[in-house]
């Protein structure tokens, strides 16, 4: 199932005791966000394979020839936010594209988005956050925000967190929330402890029509590996 589908399901199916998350995009988060990647870019390769880290960095550290090491976060689907040691390189960069990489375009843009600040308050509708993983320089970039959260387990697991901007045209942002090493819990009533066929609330409706799903789960890094 797609993301898309599963943020449609997610919205369109709810419990009535249950109200997904919502969160404010504040002036004062954004602006701190702003700053962590001043120094930052975000490019799609345009290619119809998978593009590897490793190789794309070695590549481009040669033709760009930056005065300091480009870091590179993969974002998926040949997404990546390069992480630039100056200014004046990501500008440098910015400026004299167009850029390639095995004969494929790569488009560059500023990025806008969220911070391990932002990280805190959507963990926090979760449940007590207890570590956001950030990488070597203290920043939290990449395709998932990571943390460790305390949940009541006697409450409804949540999945969906609706980030809301302030501006009134703008549309409300939907993040999934999935969990790693989550073992039994019901598809029905989304708590952890028993299945839903052992539920109270279910009514021999089909898996489709349930709130919750497989889809909730994460694998972990030794699970992708396997």
């Amino acid at each position: 199932m797609d993301p898309e589908e599963l943020i449609r399901r997610c919205r369109a199916i709810k419990l009535s005791d249950e109200e997904e998350g919502r969160v404010s995009f504040k002036s004062k988060m954004k602006a701190t966000w702003e700053k962590i990647v001043a120094g930052c870019l975000i490019g799609k390769v345009l290619h119809t394979r998978g593009v590897s880290i490793e190789g794309l960095k070695s590549v481009m550290q040669r033709v760009w020839r930056t005065s300091r090491e480009v870091k590179i976060e993969g974002l998926g689907d040949n997404v990546f936010m390069f992480k630039f040691g100056t200014e004046a390189d990501k500008r440098s960069i910015l400026m004299g594209g167009p850029w390639h990489f095995d004969i494929a375009l790569i488009v560059l843009t500023e990025p806008a988005g969220i911070g391990d600040e932002m990280a805190l308050e959507l963990g926090n509708v979760i449940g007590k956050v207890e570590e956001i993983e950030t990488d070597a320089t203290g920043e939290c970039f990449g395709q998932f925000f990571k943390l460790r959260i305390s949940v009541d387990v006697m409450k409804p697991l949540k999945k969906l967190i609706e980030l809301e901007q302030e501006g009134e045209d703008e549309e409300d942002i939907p993040m999934r929330i999935m969990y790693e090493r989550l073992q039994d819990f019901c598809f029905c009533c989304g708590r952890i402890g028993h299945q839903y066929k052992e539920c109270v609330h279910y009514k021999s409706q089909s898996k489709d029509e349930m709130s919750y799903g497989p889809w909730l789960k994460a694998l972990t890094i030794t699970e992708k590996l396997k």
